[in-house]
């Protein structure tokens, strides 16, 4: 199979797919993981499971570029202003987890070491999810900035619950002495080496990065410092996530105006990698393994829901957090995949030197976290939109070219300009011109078809070169229609349009094929009212963070 053929088929077909998806009012990812499973061995099995497999590094880059952006939504003053609620938040909504899993594990089963091998994977989230999700819909407020942090810090706790959990177990299942050295060795040096990583590289690119005027210049340092991070953490088995979450955090309180080109020149990519990404974890998601998941499945999913929900709301009851926080964070935090998985093959790399139960235990862990991360990778993106859907959050972080995309031009056409007849003496054009305010003035004939413009430079240039008479009329002086545009043309083509002939003013015509006028596109009066839009929806996101 050819690498190129794939990564075209994933960016192709995901993304068709994944629109298809948004309207049906679901997340653009479950249209993207749909498509990887078509393509998978699951279904079509185009791209078989080795050829999948190999296709890793694609995981690894994608998972590397969302703990950036997560990191680059850290701000310290943000963080402040949330206090330590959102610590007691990560606590509790992954030792909820960690522990409801682990409790309704062992009643179903009667074992221990297989009630805390599972409790020690139901902490580990995926981030990719939820910020996919919270960039598609433009989300921004309070519980848009807690689900970024949340969702950044619960997998350096959940990598300390695993190697805890997993050490009881394997003593549980052998025997011999536990001691905090060897329980606390592993995490600890995982969790410091890989921050002090992050923000070592942070430190020295950012500083670089602020001296760069050139948006390329600042792709390419920014895009290879985050390979750099993430190169260096694979190499030393350290987490890639909590590194470039680092690197992020550093950017963006070290060096802000830097990390804001930074990040609006890492957007421009993010959309190709988190296709290819979704769509390798849709291709990799195994139908057949849904039947096996049985009661076990049931149960770890059921109770991971519930404790992830549940020790978000009690987070946020004891840490006095807002309303909005405390019914919907827990919604938004469902998302489980690639870094559950690595978990659980790590585990069965454990258990299996431990005889034929620790080979047996293997088998079922892999196969069960494999069948329930089918069920997170579809309910968790739909329940993080909910969540901000209903905190009031949806299309609040948008720029003027985001709201360009959804217009057309009859949404922001001026329909009161003054029209001037094509037989209207010059004396009357020039009343008309000094009682408005307009710069730009269409000229019709009888049945108000357009037949040209008039300017004031061109009234200008008619006084210059010539006394006023009465017999001169609006058609002596009009101007040829240089373009035209139709109410229904996207406002994207009709502003590059305007940029293309630099001109500040285009007609509205009722169609391609009628003249007839109907309004005007004045690119300063639209850039305005962007502007104001995009003002107003920064002040209600900045309420809602406020309330």
């Amino acid at each position: 199979m050819n690498l190129l053929f794939f990564i075209a088929i994933a960016i192709l077909f995901g993304f068709l797919v994944g629109k298809i998806s948004q309207r049906i009012k679901l997340p653009g990812v479950v249209g993207y993981l749909v498509a990887g499973l078509i393509f998978g061995p699951s279904l079509l099995n185009v791209f078989h499971e080795e050829f999948v497999e190999e296709m890793n590094v694609f995981t690894s880059f994608a998972l590397s570029l969302v703990a950036f952006i997560i990191g680059s939504e850290m701000k310290l003053s943000t963080l402040k202003e949330m206090g330590s609620g959102i610590g007691v938040i990560t606590i509790l909504e992954s030792f909820g987890a960690f522990l409801l899993v682990t409790a309704g594990v062992y009643f179903l089963t009667g074992k221990l070491y297989l009630a805390l091998i599972f409790g020690a994977m139901a902490p580990a989230s995926a981030p990719a999810g939820t910020v996919a999700v919270l960039q598609e819909c433009k989300a921004k407020g309070r519980l848009t900035n807690a689900l970024y942090t949340v969702v950044g810090l619960d997998d350096g706790l959940a990598i300390v619950i695993f190697a805890i959990a997993m050490a009881l177990a394997r003593l549980l299942l052998v025997g011999g002495k536990l001691s905090v050295e060897s329980l606390l060795e592993g995490p600890v040096f995982e969790i410091i080496g890989s921050i002090a990583l992050g923000c070592a590289i942070g430190a020295v690119a950012g500083y670089f990065m602020q001296r760069l005027s050139s948006d390329d210049a600042i792709l390419a340092v920014c895009l290879g410092s985050i390979l750099l991070c993430t190169g260096i953490s694979i190499y030393f088995d350290l987490s890639l996530i909590l590194a470039n979450l680092s690197l992020g955090m550093i950017y963006v309180n070290l060096y802000p105006a830097g990390n804001r080109r930074a990040y609006r020149a890492i957007e421009f990519l993010t959309l190709p990698v988190y296709i290819i990404f979704f769509f390798l974890a849709g291709a990799h998601l195994q139908i057949s393994l849904l039947p096996t998941m049985g009661l076990l499945g049931l149960v770890y999913v059921l109770c991971r829901i519930s404790g992830l929900m549940g020790g978000a709301f009690l987070g946020a009851v004891l840490s006095k957090q807002s309303p909005v926080i405390r019914k919907y964070l827990g919604m938004g935090i469902l998302c489980q995949a690639g870094v559950a998985i690595g978990l659980s093959l790590l585990a069965a790399g454990q258990l299996r030197p431990l005889g034929e139960t620790g080979m047996n235990l293997a088998v079922v862990v892999v196969n069960t976290i494999a069948a329930t991360t089918i069920v997170f990778e579809i309910i968790g993106p739909i329940g993080t939109r909910i969540a901000i859907k209903k905190a009031g959050e949806l299309g609040l972080n948008i720029t003027e070219e985001d709201l360009i995309k959804t217009y057309q031009v009859k949404d922001v056409m001026d329909t009161k300009l003054p029209t001037l007849n094509a037989g209207m003496p010059l004396s009357e054009v020039v009343r008309i011109v000094s009682d408005t305010d307009y710069f730009y003035y269409p000229v019709v004939d009888s049945n108000n078809q357009l037949i040209g413009t008039v300017t004031l430079d061109g009234i200008r240039k008619t006084f210059a070169t010539q006394e006023l008479n009465d017999w001169l009329v609006t058609l002596d002086i009009a101007e040829p229609i240089i373009d035209k545009v139709t109410p229904q043309m996207p406002l994207s083509e009709a502003l590059e349009e305007t940029r293309r002939l630099d001109v500040e003013h285009l007609p509205v015509v009722a169609s391609n094929e009628d003249d007839r006028l109907i309004g005007i596109l004045k690119c300063r009066a639209v850039r305005r009212s962007l502007s104001a839009e995009v003002l107003s929806r920064q002040r209600e996101a900045d309420k809602l963070h406020s309330s």
